[in-house]
């Protein structure tokens, strides 16, 4: 084997393996480490945004809207979360792109100016638009946190579930919660330091 074609090989072989290190949190949940999982998501979830969106050709800022456009695909997991339909795998997948679709669509037809604002609200309004179709699929696969709860009930089971069997809807909830509790401790210390260097002022100046 010559050396071009052993490096196009290795290539392959590279893009293989990241291809199934993103696709990773689509298969069965339990066994499979939630930290695993999450940075699965992280790569597919900016994939699939950069192959269905049109983005700056600057590489700075495409980089830095891609990533706050995969970080706000995170609003659509809390609103499944808050309605207690924990979608996982290809159907949670199926709806992320079907939220992309009419962006991207509106986008190729010249129809959106400020990006940003549009791909928030589109992302925002997905769930509560959807939410009759989205409910039925989240009862037919077993994924309505109501029902799971109610079949609990009836059959007289206690169920525990480890971070392991968490959905991939709940797994992004909760790290988005701890997330922004770091953000508020860490507005906590700031403020603290403020008001003790305010105090120390105060302080040094009944001194004079």
């Amino acid at each position: 084997m010559n050396f071009l074609a052993r490096g196009i090989d290795d290539q392959e072989a590279r893009h293989a393996a990241a291809a199934e290190a993103e696709e990773r949190w689509l298969r069965e949940r339990a066994g499979i480490d939630p930290a695993e999982r999450l940075a699965s998501w992280d790569a597919w979830v900016r994939r699939v945004l950069a192959e269905a969106l049109v983005w700056p050709a600057d590489a700075a800022r495409r980089e830095k809207l891609l990533a706050q456009c995969a970080a706000e695909m995170t609003v659509l997991a809390r609103q499944l979360r808050g309605r207690g339909w924990l979608l996982d795998g290809k159907v949670l997948a199926a709806h992320v792109q079907a939220c992309l679709a009419p962006i991207a669509k509106a986008q190729r037809a010249g129809k959106v100016g400020d990006f940003w604002p549009y791909f928030r609200a589109a992302v925002s309004r997905y769930v509560g638009a959807n939410a009759e179709e989205i409910q039925q699929q989240a009862k037919r696969t077993g994924a309505d946190e109501g029902a799971q709860s109610i079949g609990a009930l009836l059959g007289g089971l206690r169920v525990l579930r480890g971070d392991g069997a968490l959905s991939m809807v709940e797994l992004l909830t909760t790290r988005a919660g701890e997330v922004a509790v770091a953000k508020t401790e860490s507005l906590r210390e700031k403020q603290a330091r403020v008001r003790a260097a305010r105090k120390a002022d105060a302080t040094q100046r009944q001194l004079w």
